[in-house]
């Protein structure tokens, strides 16, 4: 048995959705964060695009629904989106009111437009908005007396009672394991990107919550939907750099290596099509010209107006000798973003009592078969400030024990651990990526099935995050590609080649 710490409320993962949560329950009760990594370690920081709002003159809440539902090619939970949408407003207002600061023309927002947008609705700073975003919420946590913030930590096991969440077993650096309780849990942990061999997501997006969820027996669905970016760099020195949607928006054409302007064959809309289609034009394009890549030129824009409105991208890749105001950037889709996840309501309840979801862990139903660009950061604040006004408005306290047993975990050696992550990347790029077919998806789920065998036939090993991890990520593709498997048709991120 190992006591009990006791708290009010548990955030786990340090990203937007976790952080906005906790900021918006500490006046309410005392908060633990367990973060794996640094507290600044999560995907927030490397969105590049912004949050999209109806917060200009020639727009309103009913087009961004509109154009949400579009994208989600009808899979959406309407309500969810709705909710979603009209809380943008007071979303941005809130971040600006913790010290954000935004791109303004004058005493306006200055508003950017992306992929699947009527209208410009962006709220951005420059092309690095969620390093802002996750700048400004964490100095709000720091500075609040009431959040106590526990770095390279690793949550092993959700802790269960009667059926609710009680808390979290964890694995906290320099002092082992440790137990902590609380009237309720906020899964916050992001995304399951490294599940494939090219995402633009960070070393930290192993699907965590995904595993941790599933060993508690949470409802979790949709995974199959998997957003693959169109643009990341193609370069053997920043692979998998991601080159926002924005430079799209603001007028970047996609050329084909014979410099032709290909999305003419694939939609109306052009570049501004969204994600999916983009991708799989990109791909297409790649496999008739037989090629590694294809281009994307903004050399017609002036070289002030580039490095005015995209400064990051144009200093990182004038650091590998590419100068986009003159060179066409080299691109290729890679993993971006997950869409399905853990069932939530809007109020980020999950089908566990006392746990909750929030952020990209989380299937809220906003996104259906695609997500629109820029609703993410967004979701993440509106349904994570939703679960706290739900948990505040409650009055039904939870005893918690003095002391619970340590759940059971199994690490296997590193070298094996890798091994067996870099098989199932493999084979989830190959199979379960942007175009699949029947019998590749028979073939990845028999070969994650012998991966799960293979670890668990595995000598035990000392505590490592790495093999955990790979077990998570494991649990994660299972579920995408059992998705797959199970839908019949093509629809959003979904595209069977067989089901044509």
């Amino acid at each position: 048995m190992i006591p009990l710490e006791k708290f009010d409320y548990i955030v786990v993962g340090s990203g937007l959705a976790g952080l906005s949560f906790a900021l918006s329950i500490a006046d309410h009760g005392k908060v633990c964060v367990i973060t794996k990594a640094e507290i600044t370690d999560s995907n927030t920081q490397w969105a590049q695009g912004g949050i999209a709002a109806a917060v200009g003159e020639s727009d309103d809440w009913h087009l961004h629904e509109t154009d949400t539902l579009v994208a989600g090619a009808g899979l959406n939970d309407q309500e969810a989106v709705r909710f979603l949408v009209q809380n943008a407003p007071s979303a941005v207002e809130w971040l600006i009111s913790l010290g954000a600061n935004f791109d303004h023309n004058g005493e306006e927002l200055s508003l950017g437009k992306e992929g699947g947008h009527s209208r410009h609705r962006i709220v951005k700073h420059a092309d690095k908005t969620g390093w802002e975003v996750e700048r400004t919420v964490v100095e709000a946590v720091h500075n609040h007396p009431n959040i106590s913030v526990f770095e390279r930590s690793f949550v092993t096991s959700l802790l269960l009672q009667g059926g609710r969440c009680i808390g979290v077993a964890a694995h906290v650096d320099g002092l082992g394991f440790r137990c902590f309780g609380a009237q309720a849990v906020m899964l916050a942990t992001g995304g399951c990107g490294r599940v494939y061999q090219h995402t633009t997501n960070p070393r930290v997006a192993t699907g965590d919550g995904i595993g941790l969820a599933h060993e508690a027996g949470a409802e979790i669905l949709e995974m199959e939907f998997m957003q693959f970016h169109p643009t990341t760099l193609y370069h053997p020195q920043m692979r998998s750099f991601l080159i926002t949607e924005a430079v799209r928006g603001h007028g970047g054409t996609l050329r084909n290596h014979l410099g032709r302007r290909f999305m003419y064959d694939y939609d109306e809309r052009l570049e501004l099509a969204p994600r999916d289609i983009v991708a799989r034009a990109i791909e297409s394009e790649m496999r008739k010209q037989s090629t590694w890549c294809v281009y994307l030129d903004i050399t017609h824009l002036p070289s002030q107006e580039i490095q005015s409105e995209f400064p990051t991208i144009y200093e990182k890749l004038k650091s590998i000798d590419l100068e986009i105001d003159r060179d066409w950037i080299p691109v290729v889709p890679a993993q971006h973003y997950s869409c399905g996840g853990v069932k939530t309501d809007i109020h980020g309840q999950t089908s566990i009592p006392g746990l909750f979801a929030a952020g990209e862990v989380a299937r809220t139903g906003v996104h259906g078969a695609n997500r629109l660009a820029s609703n993410s950061l967004l979701e993440a604040m509106v349904f994570a400030k939703s679960a706290s006004e739900k948990l505040t408005a409650e009055d039904n306290k939870v005893e918690l024990p003095e002391a619970i047993d340590l759940p059971a975990w199994k690490c296997i050696p590193e070298a094996d651990s890798v091994r067996i992550r870099r098989s199932l990347q493999n084979i989830m790029m190959k199979e379960a990526a942007i175009v699949r077919t029947n019998d590749g998806l028979l073939k990845a789920q028999k070969e994650i099935e012998k991966l799960f065998k293979e670890y668990e036939r595995l000598p035990r090993a000392p505590f490592s995050t790495h093999p955990l991890e790979t077990w998570n990520l494991l649990i994660a593709a299972k579920y995408v590609v059992n998705g797959a498997i199970k839908r019949t048709e093509n629809i959003g991120l979904h595209y069977n080649s067989d089901l044509l």
